[in-house]
């Protein structure tokens, strides 16, 4: 595999999901070093488990609360 193409899918990825790839990074890197003690990485995975958790519940709760655009344009005309 290409080390651009990896790093372009590596920023992508942090774009999209930056809390994932955090602690998937952190994780990664610990495993490859075990330089960062256990406990640490079991914190960030859990602060990027929940920090996932409350952009999804926000993005399910606004959407139940808030129609959809194309829905909103309809009632418009």
């Amino acid at each position: 595999m290409d080390p651009q193409r990896i790093a372009k899918e590596l920023r992508s990825q942090l774009r999209e999901r930056p809390y994932w790839t955090t602690a998937a990074i952190v994780g990664v890197g610990w495993i490859l070093g075990r330089s960062l003690p256990l406990r640490a990485v079991l914190v960030v995975a859990g602060i990027g488990a929940r920090a996932a958790m409350a952009m999804a519940l926000e993005d399910m709760i606004s959407d139940r609360v808030r129609p959809p655009r194309a829905a909103r344009k309809e009632e418009a005309t």
